[in-house]
């Protein structure tokens, strides 16, 4: 989250300080300076530590007495040196008198040698130290001070007193840890053992109750331990202003284990310590909870009360509570029975909510600038979140279902119980999200995982999307979990980001027609977009599939769609834990780090935001003018052409053919093996099929193309061995061998003639160490004239087509790749590296000729780095990723890439498929251009919502002052109101019946003051002013008759 920006949170750097630039006395004696005892300070990098130096001077060295700190004396000394420079100097050159101190610090060296030091002040505190004292010093004066043997732990300095004014001491802070001197050792006490009573109901006029309950054996656990302490509760006439028992625990901030008679309690300071360390640090309560017990006693030698089921119990609490206030449902009069579903959850400020943070006319703007105001989310599943199948919603129940991200329990598995196994079947990839749906290890869970619904551009946890999967990712558990997410959106165009989003759109309308009415939102033609995350979209298919890409739709700007994946990453750590909890614990668990995401999240925003437009706008000019210069190398008339085709297809996606696809592209390895599968199954089907093997012929031939890859890789890996790499080698080679033993044994089966032919070849021979080097007798190894004779044709078209696919890369970047193998490799290698002697040579001697001019331009200088297919990304535009394996090239972010000067103007005597490749190309760069337009229009329009909504959430100022005025004017109303029905009604109650107005508790309206004795006139005066006031507050009162007693 904000790890990285902990030392440069504020944009701007603050001053330094001067009192920690080095300070040098130069008033010294004439006399010769002693090398050793001069130093420099120089200031930390981070400004937290100064570092000093010895700094040698000649011995003949002197100076000046009476110096004072003008230029003059100090150029004298020093050289040329302006002494004002020294308090403006920023943190790399405070110390100019000397050469700077390596920039790195050594904090960790430099404490070595004093470990000694550190460790004698540490067992200094094992004994009385300068607090050895016979008699305590703290009594009152007069007083014989008793035995100074109690010191406290926690107490700072720790002095030690006597038992008395221990207890005294430790009057507001009875939780503090106590040791008491034995003589030769310190031995563990306890205030309740020194006489310590803590009283409870009477802090405010700190007044001894005439009637205590006392419980000698309370347990308090706080953030230093766990105490057993003595209580008195109040049960004298006061109690009904202290409370009830639990309402003075609370009130004394003590959290009470049980509403009921309860004899343990936990600090709010133990809660609020726990809470932040639970959400921040993901500690377990289990560790915590052990943490403390150890903290009272590490050695085994005490019994102690085991509490933490009680700790569960009330952590569960508390984090409930706390989100109800601060979702503000304190101040609303409906209470906790009033919040509606997904008050409880924290809204994102930068998401577009109509009535909230929207302008009064965005329904009004033009086609071009909806996207301004669609809400972007995203969609997916995590199935280490699981729940195994322990406890239930009697034992365990859930606080607040569906008021903050998860749904309604109840309707939500009522639901799904009409629904059976899903039965959608994938036509792109059979992504597992598809083929696993209703096979995602279901035993023995009551929740295999989670779906749900984040903000993608913020990766805000939307309210009400998210709920449990109790069978893989089906469609109904997802569905549903969509449309409540959407239930604030229902105005706004929305984009949906999921990685099986080209599977999961088909029949979405009428998916949620079936749904619930409740759950039933609109979804009129062109309010949703689907599109599939960047980092996914490379597992689908090609073809066809540029619709759902984030680089290509309009709109999208440069939102990526994998911000669900980093919540995901964020969460797991607590996924250990929540996998056994009851459902009602877990709920709560995920929902407050949920709740506590989003606000670090709003909290970041600030942040997150400006440095998202800071580099938008610099993205945004390098791409256009890439655009702009690109476009002007190439034909007009064909850029034209180019750009109206993918407008036509901007607008209709579906009904157009993909532009960004070569047309002569082929297929792929995976789509090859696909058509292959496909072929055989419908053979495997056909009357009379024997299986002769359990692998097939295709899987026969991919193991053997997989064989052949690996002895590539190992035999060059062979090549660059070290001696600490040779046993790994070994493995890797007998690994090999038995693949190819498993593949020889197959061959017998689908080659039988084929060991005569291989018996013959001594490169064949498997009893060799380099098994690298054994060549496999694969179709295409034999020779043309003895192949017909050894496998059958189908083996062999079987080999050519998937030799066909090897040429093809798994994805949409292929068109590189693609020219290239259309003719030899080899060939074309060659032809390059002339190409390039050639240009280079051409260059030079044009430089040396003409000179430098405009043509220049042109004709750029040939690096390296420029020489790259189309497809291919700048190396030295691209920061150093993390090597995942070896040999492993992470792929170009697309919205990123920069493409080669090389191919400007390629398009004036290039093939046919050259000019289709530079179309896509153009495509691409056009893409990438309004991508980052998009983002550098979309990032202040997200500020001015951001900025709307708190100022929505704050209100007007003025409005809350006359809220306030008009509450306290009420109040005062009804106070004089209850003061004249007082007045005229409780002597006539009280003369009908000495017990009828025994329980009007009159005292807060000023029973026991002075009796207000009024005459007719006055009684007559005070009721018209009544009938005024509430005549002016617009309440329609009957006759005054009504009023006379």
């Amino acid at each position: 989250m904000a790890r990285g920006r902990r030392n440069q949170r504020w944009p701007q750097r603050p001053p330094i300080d001067p009192s920690l630039v080095a300070s040098f006395d130069l008033k010294l004696d004439a006399a010769p300076y002693s090398p050793e005892k001069f130093y420099a300070d120089t200031l930390s990098a981070d400004q937290r530590r100064l570092r000093r130096d010895p700094v040698s001077l000649p011995a003949s060295s002197r100076l000046p007495t009476d110096l004072v700190h003008d230029d003059e004396t100090l150029q004298q000394f020093g050289g040329d040196f302006d002494a004002s420079v020294l308090l403006q100097a920023d943190e790399e050159s405070v110390n100019l008198f000397f050469t700077p101190a390596d920039p790195e610090d050594e904090p960790l060296k430099q404490w070595i040698p004093r470990r000694d030091v550190y460790l004698a002040e540490l067992l200094r505190h094992d004994g009385r130290g300068p607090y050895a004292r016979s008699r305590c010093g703290s009594c009152a004066e007069g007083f014989q001070g008793g035995p100074a043997v109690v010191c406290c732990l926690d107490c700072s300095p720790s002095a030690h007193i006597c038992q008395i004014c221990a207890v005294q001491r430790h009057r507001h802070c009875p939780w503090h840890r106590i040791q008491r001197w034995g003589g030769c050792a310190y031995q563990r006490t306890t205030l309740k053992d020194l006489g310590m009573i803590v009283r409870l109901g009477h802090e405010a006029d700190c007044s001894i109750c005439s009637n205590p309950v006392l419980r000698t054996s309370f347990t308090v656990v706080d953030t230093n331990g766990c105490h057993t302490v003595a209580i008195k509760f109040c049960g004298c006439d006061k109690a009904g202003d202290a409370g009830d028992h639990v309402q003075q625990l609370l009130r004394h901030r003590l959290y009470p284990a049980t509403d009921v008679d309860p004899n343990t309690a936990f600090t709010f300071s133990l809660l609020e310590h726990y809470h932040i360390q639970s959400l921040q640090g993901k500690i377990s309560m289990y560790d915590y909870y052990t943490s403390l017990e150890r903290l009272t006693d590490n050695t085994g030698t005490q019994r102690l009360s085991d509490r933490y089921k009680a700790f569960m119990r009330v952590v569960s609490q508390w984090r409930h509570l706390k989100r109800l206030k601060r979702s503000g449902r304190g101040h609303d009069p409906t209470g906790v029975e009033g919040t509606q579903a997904g008050e409880l959850a924290v809204w994102c400020p930068a998401c577009p909510r109509p009535n909230v943070n929207l302008p009064s006319n965005w329904e009004s703007a033009s086609d071009d600038l909806r996207y301004l105001y669609a809400v972007m989310v995203a969609i997916d599943a995590c199935f280490r979140l699981k729940r195994r199948a322990v406890s239930n919603e009697v034992k365990d129940p859930i606080l607040g279902s569906g008021w903050g991200y998860f749904v309604e329990d109840t309707g939500y598995h009522e639901v799904l119980a009409d629904y059976e196994d899903q039965e959608e079947i994938s036509t792109c990839t059979g992504l597992s999200a598809i083929d696993h749906a209703n096979t995602k290890y279901s035993k023995g869970y009551a929740a295999t995982g989670i779906g749900a619904v984040v903000c993608a551009r913020h990766e805000f946890w939307l309210a009400n999307g998210a709920g449990d999967l109790q069978k893989g990712e089906k469609y109904i558990n997802m569905d549903y979990v969509f449309v409540s997410s959407m239930q604030e959106w229902l105005l706004v165009k929305k984009l949906v980001s999921y990685d099986i989003a080209c599977q999961w759109s088909k029949n979405i309308v009428e998916r949620i027609s079936n749904l619930p009415s409740h759950l039933q939102i609109p979804v009129p033609e062109g309010s949703i977009s689907y599109i599939i995350p960047k980092l996914h979209y490379r597992s689908h298919e090609t073809l066809n599939h540029s619709q759902y890409s984030l680089n290509y739709i309009p709109g999208c700007a440069r939102t990526d769609g994998e911000g669900i994946e980093h919540r995901w990453w964020w969460i797991q750590p607590i996924a250990s834990s929540t996998k056994v909890m009851g459902p009602g614990m877990r709920q709560g668990v995920l929902e407050d780090q949920w709740g506590y995401s989003n606000w670090r999240k709003t909290v970041d925003l600030p942040w997150t935001l400006s440095a998202r437009l800071k580099e938008a706008v610099r993205e945004y000019r390098d791409h256009k003018a890439l655009f702009d210069t690109l476009t002007l190398t190439l034909d007009p008339a064909r850029c034209a052409e180019w750009e109206a085709s993918v407008k036509e297809w901007e607008l209709d996606p579906k009904g157009k053919g993909d532009p960004y696809v070569v047309a002569s592209q082929g297929k792929t390895e995976r789509e090859t093996i696909q058509e292959l599968s496909t072929e055989e199954q419908a053979a495997s089907a056909s009357p009379g099929f024997i299986a002769v093997h359990s692998v097939s012929m295709l899987g026969f031939m991919t193991l053997g193309l997989e064989i052949e890859m690996q002895q590539w890789t190992l035999s060059d890996d062979a090549k660059a061995a070290t001696p600490s790499r040779l046993l790994e080698l070994h493995e890797r080679r007998t690994s090999l061998r038995r693949k190819i033993q498993k593949f020889h044994d197959l061959q017998g089966i689908y080659m039988a003639a084929a060991s005569l032919v291989l018996a013959e070849d001594p490169a064949c021979r498997t009893d060799v160490q380099e098994v690298e080097k054994i060549h496999l007798g694969l179709p295409s190894e034999i020779s043309q004239s003895r192949r017909d004779a050894v496998c059958g044709p189908r083996l062999q078209e079987i080999e050519a087509r998937l030799r066909e696919g090897h040429y093809k890369k798994l994805n949409v970047r292929n068109q590189g790749p693609n020219t290239r193998a259309r003719a030899s490799i080899a060939h074309q290698e060659a032809g390059k590296a002339r190409a390039i002697r050639k240009y280079r040579h051409a260059r030079r001697a044009k430089l040396a000729i003409c000179g430098p001019g405009e043509w220049q331009r042109e004709l750029k200088p040939l690096e390296d780095g420029d020489i790259r297919g189309l497809e291919e990304d700048d190396p030295r535009s691209t920061k150093k990723k993390r090597k995942r394996k070896h040999g492993a090239v992470d792929d170009p972010a697309e919205g990123r890439r920069r493409m080669s000067w090389i191919w400007h103007s390629a398009d004036q005597d290039g093939s046919a498929d050259m000019i289709d490749s530079l179309r896509v190309e153009w495509l691409k760069v056009r893409a990438r251009h309004m991508r980052w337009a998009e983002e550098v229009q979309l990032l202040p329009e997200e500020m001015r919502r951001v900025l709307a909504t708190y100022r929505y959430e704050h209100g007007d100022p003025f409005i809350k002052e006359g809220m306030a005025s008009y509450t306290i004017k009420q109040a005062s109303i009804r106070s004089a109101m209850a003061k004249v029905f007082k007045q005229l009604c409780l002597p006539v109650a009280a003369s009908s019946s000495p017990n009828a107005a025994k329980d009007w508790d009159c005292d807060e309206w000023g029973a026991g003051s002075e009796s207000l004795e009024l005459s007719a006139e006055e009684e007559g005066g005070d009721l018209i002013d009544y009938l005024i006031i509430s005549q002016l507050d617009g309440e329609d009162l009957e006759p005054r008759s009504r009023y006379k007693c």
